[in-house]
């Protein structure tokens, strides 16, 4: 039961050891790993300072509004729409007294009545970020609520894993409309010897998951509602980033709770919702040669929370490394191909939510085309073992600088029952979105 338990709750949350999936998403955002100051993007030799002063100089309005409506179909019997939403984003940026930067990204949605969501939520306001930054000599500072990127990888989680996700729909790699902001405090020290950053959360908070009565609530457990662990949940760590000519690497350690809670049954058959500490030690690489980019990621995370057969939890370290190419043979056309494995240390017969060894490819080709206004995207995920399989073709077309039209199609593939796709496994999808951004 507990295998059984695992697969469909790792089915909801994403495929491949935690990997979130959205229907619906645009073309996925590439993680840079750049760092940003303020808002934009510097050099490790850049003064804080510096970058400041640039933003208010090149600030032509500091409020942007997205409005967007957004529906999905279900296409495989039993056919239904799955999405019928209406959102609203802002987005807000001011540099003032003169030393000083403010940022705010918030996003409301509607769901309307066809939606899977709206009786579960009617409505949500998601703000990921509402810090202040401010600046002086080679020192940034910023404080409030913010999400912190790490890593490259689009598969899975390998580095990035010090800010939460939303896992309440299917199909998404488009990293910044996953990424959930907490309250945090983060120093960046700018140098000619690399950047130094440090972060601090006083109380993490936890990735977002389907709820009861949404299309994919697939989780058969009966939860109490207290939480355990939840005594100490400060989290903190540091890291540290060279540019070379042809590249760059990071190197980062950090002590986290997880993302997502551990889960322990007690003899009553109800189960208790633990916050797990772990401890992550990990580096990051880019280079460039010619046209192609090769990024790279191994983490060692100690101490991570898995499940036996009778749903208690058993702690393992495991290592996750990623290995990615990008080729760009012409300015309208890339093609990128992206592997991961997981393997889980000290592997014994105990561990039933997870396998020794996973795997996961990535193939993915997108070409511009109608002087850049037009974009397709075709990408191809493939996990192991249980092979499962996702085709999505992402469209977005720019009728002007303010309206974006996006087409796509979602492709779900499974024969095997304890793939993490077999649940979703009939959540072929169209899915329509219409942006008008000012």
């Amino acid at each position: 039961m507990a295998q059984t338990s695992i697969t469909l709750l790792r089915a909801a949350l994403g495929v491949a050891f935690g990997s979130p999936l959205l229907a619906g998403a645009d073309v996925p955002a590439i993680d840079t790993n750049t760092d940003v100051v303020a808002g934009l993007e510097v050099t490790d030799v850049a003064t804080a300072d510096d970058a400041l002063v640039r933003v208010a100089d090149e600030a032509t309005s500091p409020m942007r509004l997205t409005l967007a409506h957004e529906a999905s179909y279900k296409v495989e019997q039993p056919d239904s729409l799955v999405k019928n939403r209406s959102s609203a984003r802002l987005e807000y940026s001011r540099y003032f007294l003169e030393s000083f930067f403010l940022q705010l990204d918030a996003k409301g949605t509607v769901f309307w009545g066809a939606d899977h969501r709206h009786d579960a939520d009617g409505t949500d306001l998601v703000v990921s970020q509402a810090y202040v930054q401010t600046s002086f000599n080679q020192t940034s500072i910023k404080a409030g609520y913010q999400i912190l990127p790490w890593g490259e990888s689009l598969v899975a989680p390998i580095t990035d894993v010090v800010s939460p996700r939303d896992n309440r729909e299917l199909f998404n790699f488009n990293l910044d409309e996953l990424r959930l902001g907490q309250p945090m405090v983060v120093v960046d020290q700018f140098s000619h010897f690399g950047q130094w950053s440090a972060f601090y959360i006083p109380r993490a908070e936890f990735s977002e998951n389907p709820q009861p009565g949404t299309a994919y609530y697939f989780d058969p457990l009966r939860y109490r509602s207290e939480i355990g662990g939840k005594d100490d949940l400060s989290e903190f760590g540091a890291s540290w980033r060279k540019t070379f000519e042809h590249g760059d690497v990071t190197l980062m350690a950090a002590n986290l709770i997880a993302n997502d809670y551990g889960v322990s049954m007690g003899d009553d058959g109800l189960v208790t919702r633990e916050a797990e500490r772990f401890s992550l030690a990990g580096a990051v690489f880019n280079y460039a040669l010619k046209e192609i980019i090769f990024r790279g990621e191994v983490a060692w995370k100690s101490d991570q929370a898995f499940n036996d057969a009778a749903l208690h939890i058993v702690k393992r370290d495991a290592v996750d490394a990623y290995l990615g190419a990008e080729y760009s043979p012409s300015s309208t056309l890339t093609v990128s191909l992206e592997g991961v494995n997981r393997h889980v240390s000290a592997f014994r017969r105990e561990v039933v939510s997870a396998t020794k060894d996973s795997q996961s490819l990535l193939l993915s080709v997108t070409k511009l085309l109608l002087h850049d206004d037009l974009t397709i995207n075709f990408m191809n995920f493939y996990s192991m073992p249980n092979n499962g399989s996702l085709a999505m073709l992402l469209t977005t077309y720019d009728i002007n600088d303010n309206m974006r039209l996006g087409f796509n199609v979602v492709y779900p593939y499974s024969q095997h029952a304890d793939s993490a796709l077999w649940s979703v496994r009939d959540q072929k999808q169209i899915v329509l979105k219409i942006q008008y951004q000012f």
